[in-house]
């Protein structure tokens, strides 16, 4: 069998590399695998050995062609879209054209669904608009459900959760101490990984209004926090260095590219990773390679005065630099998981009942006081740490449970129409 990968989302890893751990699953069955992807992931495809195609967004409509000559030329038996969702944003936003022009091509279409969209109302918001998903998965006769961060026991609809990657191999005690003494790291320091995405950057000028200004203010705020942590902490930012973090230099190590197996690299010579946003890569990668986390979310509306004493009363009071940033911004601060965009409704559906929420601390962005005593904990506190070391076991071992990725995408290669 062979399977065509479209993964064409640029600026991130995470869509094309659910693709080729997939792949790189399925080729001990036999099941060979030819790439669609945007030029900014060819490095990922020429270290994994697939063939491949590129494609980049001022071909507009004309990536139908060179999509038809690919499936001309390898002949796949499927087509897997990688990730449903990144296909469906990609073609309508970047390429101005119906995603479903795949079907074209007379082939079963399997997707993976990384949000398990089958479980929400299909809302999300996009620069600052309020938009519906295509609903196509919900009549799709089957989609694959990666874990993480889908629960491993997803049942009930037609998502089959199945193992997103091997977990991969730690590096040894030796590897990981001269990549951390490369970093500037010294001994009894701390490392904390700050994950950023180049599109989070582009939203700073590119957004509508509301996203645009959290895209640009949220930084300002997190660097207030993380200025306040031990001054034997020591930052790590993988990919764009946004501005308002205005970190400490000499206590700094900005990765702004990066290969996808550099990133595995730098995420496991971590003592922590902080996520900004969900779903996270680096914080499901964090479980399989076993560094604790801590992510953030805004779960108020806050709207003048009353939303301000929502807050306070939550959180038992407002710091003064939560007040001061709050007065700063121009009018209601939205509720949002996936910063700066808001897609509340798909990701809080994701952690409910989700065991990948206790692998990592979870705290309110606007509660300041448990956001740093949260990350000092993650840092230092063996309690803490020992506590989210066992939750991440028990995770991975949830993980291992789950039938083999082959025998799983085999169901599912069935269910949508394909002869095996």
């Amino acid at each position: 069998m062979r399977l065509l990968f479209m993964a064409t989302l640029g600026q991130t890893l995470h869509e094309v590399t659910l693709g080729l751990d997939l792949a790189a699953q399925l080729k001990d069955a036999g099941i060979g695998a030819h790439f669609v992807v945007d030029r900014y992931n060819e490095g990922q495809l020429a270290a994994a050995g697939h063939p491949y195609t590129l494609v980049d967004t001022s071909m507009g409509a004309g990536v139908r062609d060179v999509v038809a000559r690919a499936v001309r030329e390898s002949r796949p038996d499927a087509i897997v879209l990688s990730d449903y969702m990144a296909h469906w944003l990609t073609h309508v936003v970047n390429y101005g054209i119906d995603p479903w022009f795949v079907d074209d091509f007379g082939l079963p279409v399997i997707p993976i669904d990384s949000v398990n969209l089958e479980n929400t109302n299909l809302e999300l918001e996009l620069l600052g608009r309020p938009t519906q998903v295509s609903d196509r998965i919900l009549t799709a006769p089957a989609h694959l459900l990666p874990v993480p961060a889908n629960r491993p026991d997803a049942t009930g609809g037609r998502g089959l959760p199945y193992r997103a990657d091997r977990t991969p191999a730690p590096p040894t005690p030796t590897a990981r101490k001269e990549l951390r003494r490369s970093l500037g790291v010294r001994d009894g320091e701390r490392l904390l990984m700050l994950p950023t995405l180049p599109w989070q950057r582009i939203m700073q000028t590119q957004a509508g209004p509301r996203t645009r200004e959290l895209a640009v203010r949220v930084p300002r705020l997190v660097g207030q926090y993380l200025r306040r942590l031990p001054s034997r902490t020591r930052f790590l930012a993988v990919g764009p260095y946004l501005d308002g973090f205005a970190l400490p230099e000499d206590r700094l190590h900005v990765e702004e590219s990066y290969t996808a197996g550099r990133y595995a690299s730098l995420l496991a010579a971590s003592d922590a990773v902080l996520g900004l946003f969900l779903p996270s890569f680096a914080l499901e990668r964090a479980v399989l390679v076993d560094v604790p986390g801590l992510f953030t979310v805004n779960t108020f509306d806050i709207d003048g005065g009353p939303g301000l004493q929502r807050l306070a009363d939550a959180f038992g009071g407002l710091s003064p630099a939560v007040r001061s940033w709050l007065a700063g911004f121009p009018g209601p601060v939205p509720p949002f998981h996936m910063w700066p965009l808001q897609w509340n409704a798909v990701v809080s559906r994701l952690l409910e009942d989700n065991p990948l929420t206790t692998t990592a601390l979870r705290t309110e962005l606007f509660d300041e006081e448990s956001v740093v005593t949260g990350l000092e904990a993650v840092l230092y506190d063996p309690g803490t740490r020992d506590r989210l070391a066992a939750a991440r076991a028990d995770y991975r071992d949830a993980i291992a449970k789950l039938p083999e990725t082959a025998e799983v995408f085999l169901t599912a290669a069935r269910r949508c129409g394909v002869t095996v």
